[in-house]
């Protein structure tokens, strides 16, 4: 089965942007999903919708995400500018195998205020409430912050293609102090995946200083690569297809090649325990979740193990909305954030769930979610 990339565009564009790097993975042999976010397909060009002007990171966020629970598997999430942003937000709810964040947007505490940076958007945010307005840019505020290495002739065609943005979004990216819902917020402890994050040293709308800290964010499992020819607008300058080639063999390394931890001793046909209606049920009773009894596969993903490999960890006994208990001899220590894959059924792919251990014996292993597919867990719930 081949691996997906879902690759997300930023401000200001549409999937347009990434026909060369989808042409380019694709004949690595990925498949590839290009979404068009809310608001910037081509017909908002010349009249943007009204609504677009409001619309929040988290809005994009929700979009994609209910488009990744469609797919087969876990998808690679590339990247770039603000879709580098919503790469992260995703990642961090347990929802990619791997992330290539091409010169992205900085999450919250980031502080990304530069000379450039401010000059870039100070025509769009001179405009009074301009978090309630679509925002556009200038031809000579475009190449000035995006392509300024893009061939004279080219830079116009591109222009053309531009979309409005929603003055909001950029709000919660450039004042997410004053956010008071915390948009662009993402907890590094939950950034479990591979993480690439790739700097243009010429870049003025995220310069490689800012993004050199989005790595940093991230150090556990980030690799950071800055490239000294470029600027901002990696998908389409010339020598895009260099920080292709980069990434598809960073891809290689992480997802394929890197040495697997030992596989854990696989445990065959158990069936839900029974055990012990005196111990581990009362103490499971005090959750603020009722359980529900049931019979399937469960795989974890141990994060900061450096690679995507999922592990057979044993058979559920019981599920709530709060968690999971696994009749498991495997333990794992106490506190450990895991990414869950639940076999619910041998013709579905598996329920994606992250969270992490709250107890761990000989006997068992029971996790507590911070994440998981609510409406796909509410169907195995019975009480």
């Amino acid at each position: 089965m081949s691996e997906h990339i879902m690759m997300i565009h930023g401000m200001w564009c549409g999937d347009w942007v990434w026909d060369n790097y989808k042409n380019f993975f694709e004949s690595k042999g990925y498949h590839c999903i290009t979404p068009t976010l809310r608001y910037h397909d081509e017909k908002y060009r010349d009249i943007p919708d009204h609504q677009i002007g409001t619309t929040s990171l988290l809005d994009y966020a929700e979009d994609l995400e209910n488009e990744i629970y469609q797919l087969d598997q876990k998808p690679i999430l590339m990247g770039h500018s603000m879709g580098g942003l919503l790469a992260q937000i995703l990642g961090s709810r347990g929802l990619a195998k791997a992330l290539v964040l091409l010169t992205p947007a900085s999450p919250n505490r980031i502080i990304a205020f530069r000379i450039s940076v401010v000059r870039s958007f100070l025509r769009a945010m001179m405009k009074p409430r301009f978090w309630r307005k679509p925002m556009t840019l200038t031809y000579k505020g475009a190449v000035y912050s995006m392509m300024q290495l893009i061939p004279v002739e080219k830079r116009k065609e591109i222009y053309d293609k531009l979309i409005p943005e929603s003055g909001h979004a950029a709000f919660e990216i450039g004042y997410w102090f004053l956010d008071r819902k915390h948009a662009s917020n993402v907890d590094k402890a939950k950034i479990t995946c591979p993480t690439l994050v790739i700097a243009g040293e010429q870049d003025k709308l995220t310069p490689p200083s800012v993004v050199q800290r989005v790595a940093n964010k991230y150090s556990a499992v980030s690799t950071f690569k800055k490239f000294a020819n470029h600027a901002h607008w990696v998908i389409g300058e010339p020598g895009w297809n260099e920080i292709a080639e980069y990434s598809s063999d960073w891809m290689n390394q992480v997802l394929i090649k890197m040495p697997q931890r030992p596989q854990p001793r696989t445990i065959p046909n158990i069936r839900p325990s029974i055990r012990g209606s005196k111990g581990l049920v009362n103490q499971e009773d005090r959750r603020v979740h009722k359980r529900t009894d049931v019979a399937m596969g469960v795989e974890v993903n141990i994060p900061y193990s450096g690679n995507a490999q999922y592990y057979e960890l044993g058979r559920a006994v019981n599920i709530s909305r709060g968690g999971i208990y696994v009749d498991t001899n495997l333990s794992l220590n106490e506190g450990t954030y895991v990414n869950v894959n639940l076999n619910t059924n041998e013709s579905e792919r598996p329920m994606w769930a992250q969270g992490h251990v709250v107890r761990s014996s000989d006997k068992g292993v029971a996790m507590e979610f911070s994440h998981a597919e609510l409406k796909r867990l509410n169907t195995l719930i019975t009480i």
